[in-house]
């Protein structure tokens, strides 16, 4: 069987002990850790082989000699093999969050110990810095792949191959479908804009699949109909809002960002300060005529941002 000890054995008889030679496919048999020749007084001599493997099949011959003559014995090694068998097969489907670790494991067995190919989409798959396959060591069966920092290109139907000299199988495949919850990488933040100027919001975004984005002032959607531009970008994930011609009352109030997809909303909101100089909407009038020992109110009614003082004269 392979992987295990084997030992081969002959009694020689002769006068006076004979000298026995190993000799393997007709070639001398050299000794080493796993070839071991020992004999007994009785005229036995033993090849052990240990740990045998599919290169010691052949035929074994053991020559005896002595003053009169010579003798020989011979016989063939065949080492038996065990088909693989899959003891853990893997999963029908499996979901991976965007960005993360996925493994993959399977529990194989055989002798010898199989090989495995892993592919995905019947495309033969090779380790490198993005995927990393480990094999078993000694007794231990597992055969795992992993697929670092996960994304949606890695979407598809994986599977594996086991094999050995014996044979091959096939596993189930696994339908690797990847998604991601909506999420800010970069954050809006508050912008104090003069009146008249433009007002941009940028933020940078995360999710899959990509989340739908709309843009709220005072938690009123805004659209290209109030003169807004939005934009976004997919290479870089940036997402871009631009107010042009900002207006103190039409404008100023809450900027909302949100995104949304199949796993989930998220919203960011900051404040939108316009910076307005003073104006007077009500002026005061031109004279005010009273009666004298009553109170006199004079009012003038001014808009700007920040909120204007007033000093009167």
């Amino acid at each position: 069987m392979f992987g295990q000890d084997t030992q081969i054995s002959w009694k020689f008889s002769g006068i006076g002990k004979p000298r026995v030679t190993w000799f393997f496919n007709g070639q001398p048999l050299p000794t080493n850790d796993r070839l071991e020749i020992t004999e007994t007084d009785d005229g036995t001599s033993i090849l052990t082989i240990h740990q045998a493997e599919l290169d010691d099949q052949g035929v074994y011959t053991a020559r005896a000699t002595n003053a009169f003559g010579e003798a020989e014995a011979q016989t063939t090694l065949k080492i038996d093999c065990i088909k693989p068998v899959l003891n853990a097969n893997l999963n029908s489907a499996l979901e991976v969050t965007k960005g993360e670790t996925m493994t993959l494991k399977i529990v194989a067995s055989g002798t010898p110990k199989p090989g495995i190919v892993w592919m995905k989409d019947d495309n033969e798959l090779t380790s490198n810095n993005h995927i990393q396959v480990t094999t078993p060591i000694g007794n231990d069966d597992k055969y795992t792949m992993a697929i670092l920092n996960v994304q949606p290109g890695d979407q598809g139907e994986y599977s594996a191959k086991i094999f050995n000299v014996d044979g091959s199988l096939q596993s189930n495949k696994c339908k690797v479908t990847v998604s991601k919850s909506p999420m800010f990488i970069v954050k809006l933040t508050t912008q104090k804009v003069k009146q008249g100027t433009t007002a941009v919001f940028m933020t940078k975004i995360d999710g899959y699949p990509t989340p739908t984005i709309t843009w709220l002032l005072n938690e009123k959607p805004l659209t290209a109909k109030e003169g807004v531009q939005v934009e976004f970008d997919a290479t870089t994930d940036e997402a871009k809002l631009f107010i042009p011609n900002i207006d103190l009352q039409q404008h100023a109030g809450s900027i909302t960002c949100r995104l949304e997809n199949p796993y989930g909303c998220q919203e960011e909101t900051v404040q939108l300060a316009v910076l307005a100089a003073p104006i007077i909407t009500t002026q005061l009038p031109e004279e005010e005529e009273i009666m004298s020992g009553e109170d006199v109110t004079l009012k003038v009614v001014v808009r700007g941002s920040p909120q204007p003082s007033a000093q009167w004269f």
